[in-house]
């Protein structure tokens, strides 16, 4: 290949996030229809963990002694909570992520210590946290807020509010639910205090997200379950790809950087109190 090609190939690689920039930033709008739907999943996803939990079956990702094992020994387990057809819903996508991962030497008090530090979520949590703090509390009931921060190819900084409820099914067993009120996209990642998009009508990366955490404390440590729901919007034609990648690692990742940030400030707390 010549010169004059090389040059030419290499003007065009230069251009191509130039003219896809308006394209990645595609605004896309939250539907009635897509929220009902995404509301709907939740629902049945609600009625699937009570009567799991009612016919004793507590924990799910590890639920048997062969997973357990591998827990005790290091392994941070995720695997897909639903499946493909259930996450087709008009307008948008939803994804469900289950996962798991044991937190030794600890107790229940530990690590819910830990959660309810969110003044803390910003250290816990980074660099998928940047900001956090309480809102509003009332008994085993917190309103909190999260700014959240993702880059893949793009940076993408969003303003979200949760209600999050605490409950204990006995003394070794504690359920923690969180559903989010208000997510945000800022309009300029670079300064996340500056404006927001119009919620629902913006990059349409995270609409959603409603968690489930399952917390068994046995064995001479705590397993620890998370399931996430999350609700963004679906992929453009044209150059949908460049940004496929990015609403589909998303939640993945977010739910390894929680599962990792959890059970490493369990650990740092009780060193600290040691």
């Amino acid at each position: 290949m010549g010169v004059g090609p090389i040059m030419s190939l290499a003007r065009l690689l230069f251009c191509v996030p130039l003219l896809t920039a308006p394209l990645l930033h595609a605004f896309a709008k939250l539907t009635p229809e897509t929220a009902s739907a995404f509301d709907r999943y939740v629902e049945l996803t609600d009625a699937k963990l009570n009567s799991d939990v009612q016919a004793g079956h507590f924990l799910r990702v590890a639920a048997t002694p062969e997973v357990k094992t591998k827990l005790r020994g290091g392994e941070l387990r995720i695997e897909p909570g639903g499946t493909s057809d259930q996450s087709k819903v008009p307008g948008g996508m939803i994804q469900d992520w289950r996962g798991a991962i044991f937190i030794p030497n600890a107790a229940i008090a530990d690590v819910k210590a830990v959660l309810q530090d969110y003044e803390n979520y910003k250290v816990f949590y980074k660099p998928e946290v940047i900001e956090s703090k309480v809102t509003a509390h009332q008994g085993d009931d917190y309103d909190i807020f999260l700014r959240l921060y993702k880059k893949h190819m793009l940076t993408v900084v969003l303003n979200s509010n949760y209600h999050v409820r605490y409950s204990m099914a006995g003394p070794r067993r504690m359920s923690v639910t969180s559903r989010s009120t208000r997510i945000a996209e800022v309009k300029d990642a670079m300064h996340p205090d500056t404006s927001e998009e119009p919620i629902g009508n913006d990059g349409g990366y995270l609409w959603r997200l409603k968690s489930y955490w399952r917390f068994e404390e046995a064995d001479g440590g705590v397993y620890a379950e998370c399931q996430a729901i999350s609700l963004s919007r679906d992929v453009p034609l044209g150059l949908g790809w460049m940004i496929k990648g990015f609403l589909e690692k998303f939640p993945k990742e977010s739910m390894i950087n929680t599962l990792q940030g959890t059970k490493a400030a369990v650990a740092k707390q009780r060193a600290v109190r040691n």
